[in-house]
């Protein structure tokens, strides 16, 4: 379980030093960065607004799966965090194989009965954005969490994003390997942004910090329809899981981009280059059979 007293400095602070926190020195940078950037401190703040990550997300009386049900929360729909005081010991379950702590939350459910209770956190998004993708004026709401599908194994682990319009499930996206329950003591992260070159692309990362600090990366082209993951890998350890080109159409052009490098901001750089539409209908079919692996 990730240790409660650095998440309480991530909250209070951002002056302690990188041994104090236990990261790398060398990540020392980027870890202040990271966490500028990421929701975790809202994960653990008091009366932070949290989002459920599933359907019928059960809210119990007591931090158990088999205490009374108060409520059943549609996906994508608001809670306010109850804060635990700071040693207390974290309540935590492991459901469909992945562990993660109980949250204490309160609100109103879809009828507008208020409640008081506990939501197990794989019901809980780790990172979320509103962000117009589709350019209508009507921003989409973005979700990272862990996967719906069940752990069969130690090393299957997998994370999901969801994109949700009008509260409705627009598309949802796979992120194999990516660690983002609580378990794994790592810090999530989803960015979203426009590149250079005008396409939109959605970042999914995650931060272990010790001895040995673990930042996992990957990126997600979005075409208007659907997300295509286009580059993954360990940054620091530089292992690649999958770097792949993807077709890009603009106004008046069809461009064929790769990921190149990330830059001093920690923005990822595209190589990019122009193609006829031949080309790139070859490109979309030989791309749609790579298979990332770990």
């Amino acid at each position: 379980m990730r240790n409660f007293l650095l998440i309480t400095a991530l909250i209070s602070t951002q002056s302690l030093s990188a041994q104090d926190r236990f990261v790398s020195p060398q990540f020392e940078d980027f870890y202040d960065w990271f966490h500028q950037q990421s929701q975790v401190a809202e994960l653990y703040k008091d009366n932070a607004t949290l989002y459920t990550f599933t359907a019928r997300a059960a809210i119990h009386q007591g931090p158990c799966n088999t205490s009374k049900t108060l409520a059943y929360l549609p996906i994508g729909f608001s809670v306010q965090n109850i804060a635990y005081s700071e040693g207390y010991y974290l309540p935590e379950d492991e459901i469909n194989g992945y562990g993660d702590i109980w949250y204490h939350v309160r609100g109103k459910d879809a009828v507008g009965q208020s409640f008081v209770g506990y939501i197990w956190g794989g019901d809980i998004a780790k990172g979320w954005r509103y962000e117009d993708l589709n350019g209508d004026g009507q921003p989409e709401f973005l979700m990272l969490g862990v996967s719906s599908q069940a752990r069969k194994n130690l090393r299957d682990i997998n994370a999901e994003v969801r994109i949700l319009q009008r509260g409705k499930v627009m598309t949802q996206q796979e992120v194999p390997g990516l660690c983002v329950f609580e378990d794994c003591a790592t810090s999530p992260l989803l960015r979203v942004y426009q590149s250079s070159q005008g396409f939109t692309i959605v970042e999914t990362s995650t931060m272990a910090v010790g001895c040995w600090a673990g930042i996992e990366k990957a990126f997600f082209y979005w075409n208007g329809a659907n997300l295509q993951c286009v580059y993954h890998a360990e940054y620091t350890t530089h292992h690649e899981f999958s770097n792949d080109s993807f077709v890009v159409n603009n106004t008046g052009s069809t461009q064929l981009c790769q990921y190149s490098h990330e830059d001093e901001n920690h923005m990822p750089v595209w190589k990019c280059k122009t193609i006829s539409s031949g080309e790139g209908r070859a490109a979309v079919a030989m791309s749609s059979t790579a298979v990332p692996s770990r």
